[in-house]
């Protein structure tokens, strides 16, 4: 299965009901042979009737199978991602993660 990341400028910033979240990084590191493709940034719940909160996360969308292999609508560049599927996988890379980039959550597609 192959699912496709819409990459956007460092630091936009995505609004939602109870606050924000940012991208401040892509970057592809090498994992058990292939190249995995890495997104870094921070939440913050903000306006939520609940409280507040935030934290740092990553968001790993997948194998890169193919780099900025397109553009969509608005020319921003396209990647073809293969998600990861294998759960030891995903464990060694959430600590890998956790440990280098200092994030506090690690999310995969």
């Amino acid at each position: 299965m192959m699912n496709q990341y819409t990459h956007r400028p460092p630091g936009h910033e995505v609004q939602s009901i109870s606050g924000h979240y940012v991208i401040n990084e892509e970057k592809r590191i090498p994992f058990q042979g292939r190249e995995v493709l890495v997104a870094t940034g921070a939440f913050a719940v903000d306006s939520s009737c609940c409280g507040t909160g935030g934290c740092g996360f990553a968001l790993v969308p997948g194998y890169v199978v193919r780099w900025k292999a397109s553009t969509n609508e608005e020319g921003d560049p396209v990647t073809e991602i293969e998600p990861i599927q294998d759960e030891q996988a995903k464990q060694a890379l959430r600590t890998l993660l956790q440990e280098s980039e200092k994030v506090q959550q690690v999310n995969f597609w």
